[in-house]
């Protein structure tokens, strides 16, 4: 998700990406945006029972064929069901 980000929005910061997913019918899985109060409650456990640790760090590589430079982050993904 980082490498595939556009030039103009690029960050290598820290990152916690959400994703939602209705298993039922995964095409409108997007829907489940309005859900604030399960995607809030899903957040809320996740951050009660997670830490960070080396493991949760990735390296990338982000630039145009002219300039390319690694970056290291910490990420996690929070994946969001109905």
């Amino acid at each position: 998700m980082y490498e595939n980000q556009g030039a103009q929005r690029f960050g290598a910061d820290s990152r916690l990406f959400v994703v939602l997913l209705d298993k039922d019918n995964p095409e409108r899985s997007w829907e489940l945006k309005r859900s604030f109060d399960l995607v809030f409650q899903k957040i809320d456990a996740f951050f009660d029972r997670e830490t960070v640790s080396k493991e949760d760090e990735i390296v990338f590589t982000f630039g145009r064929k002219t300039y390319t430079a690694t970056y290291t982050a910490v990420t996690k993904m929070l994946i969001v069901t109905k």
